[in-house]
């Protein structure tokens, strides 16, 4: 996945990334709070849509911004909110792996 440094710095445009997916509408809503989640634990972080799988790539923490140094508080928040939406959607399947010193979050919707 290429690194597009502009849109990790602006959640709007990872908002309208997720909103102009094609996704199911249910599917959009749950993306988008993910983000918000992410954004307001100071993540910087990329998403990237293809077919029916949601890949987000978190980079580092605000305000270090070194690649793979995440604030522990910040990334347990993150992976919370993932794990709750996880349980509360069975159509959500998730997989977390490390990749270049950063989190790759592959998340599979079943449409």
């Amino acid at each position: 996945m290429d690194i597009d440094i502009e849109q990790c710095r602006e959640n709007d445009k990872i908002k309208k990334i997720i909103s102009n997916s094609g996704l199911p509408i249910k599917h959009i809503k749950l993306l988008l709070r993910l983000s918000d989640a992410i954004y307001i634990n100071a993540i910087n972080y990329n998403v990237m849509v293809e077919d029916n799988r949601f890949i987000l790539l978190l980079i580092s923490s605000k305000p270090d911004n070194k690649t793979g140094i995440f604030n522990t508080i910040s990334l347990t928040n993150v992976l919370f909110r993932l794990k709750e939406i996880e349980r509360n959607n069975d159509d959500l399947s998730t997989v977390c792996e490390l990749k270049d010193n950063m989190l790759k979050v592959t998340i599979d919707l079943k449409t």
